[in-house]
């Protein structure tokens, strides 16, 4: 923490289109959220997944913040009519799948013969409890290192102030998702937007460099999520969800619904 009895901060000039990189959930406010437009990354592995999930036909992602959540909106939709078929529940806790569930957190699992036109009910330890963080924002997308040139399409021209948030692993910083918020930053900030008063979102350009020099795929390996999933065996899923463009489309959530869908 600073000083006690250290002054008020110098005047910061924040750009008419600012962008603001939040390392973690934690870090922001949800109120400042408003009015803004929200990134949500989540690197390995949620914001791939959903996106592989709509990519093979899912009618759309529902994410909950835990287990219990999922379970009630599964009863609710089975209420409201839908067949159980027709329904995936989704997700990990610990890397891993969740005991009663029908798939886990890896991309490659959600196949269109496993989740085309079926809704997907979704939690994860790190990303989906973000989306749900950010749900005071006025537009919510979905990004990664696998859709960068859509996210950064999506926001161009849109004067608003835009917030990359990266989920971390636990609370704590990690890696892969700083990764990603570098490949995004480095795009819109030359486009006339200015960073806020810290220097996260230079932080993670310049991470994000050095990766693309040493090798981005070994840089994913040994961030946070990297080393959990190499212990667990989904190297493949490290391999896609370092693949820049790999699933170029852009989920966008809807709070209001608790719908993701594509744009």
């Amino acid at each position: 923490m600073p000083a006690p009895d250290l002054g008020p901060a110098p005047a910061h000039t924040t750009s008419d289109r600012p962008l603001f990189v939040h390392l973690l959930p934690a870090l922001v406010d949800p109120g400042t959220l408003k009015g803004g437009v929200v990134i949500m990354i989540d690197a390995l592995r949620a914001s791939v997944t959903i996106a592989a999930a709509l990519a093979s036909g899912a009618n759309c992602v529902l994410p909950v913040l835990t287990v219990e959540d999922a379970k009630t909106r599964l009863t609710r939709l089975l209420e409201q009519g839908t067949a159980r078929s027709r329904i995936i529940l989704g997700g990990e806790r610990g890397g891993v799948l969740i005991p009663g569930f029908d798939l886990d957190n890896s991309p490659l699992a959600y196949t269109p013969e496993k989740v085309r036109g079926k809704d997907v009910i979704f939690t994860t330890a790190n990303g989906t409890s973000t989306l749900l963080h950010a749900s005071q924002a006025a537009k919510i997308l979905i990004g990664a290192l696998t859709n960068v040139s859509a996210v950064c399409k999506e926001v161009a021209e849109d004067d608003r102030p835009v917030h990359i948030i990266c989920s971390g692993t636990r609370g704590e910083i990690s890696l892969d998702d700083c990764l990603a918020a570098g490949a995004i930053a480095e795009r819109l900030a030359p486009a006339g937007r200015g960073f806020g008063s810290d220097d996260s979102g230079l932080v993670c350009i310049n991470l994000w460099r050095e990766a693309q020099r040493t090798g981005l795929i070994e840089a994913m390996r040994s961030s946070r999520g990297g080393r959990n999933l190499g212990r667990l065996g989904f190297d493949a899923d490290i391999r896609l969800c370092s693949a820049v463009d790999a699933i170029n489309l852009l989920p966008v959530f809807d709070p209001a619904q608790g719908r993701i869908t594509l744009r």
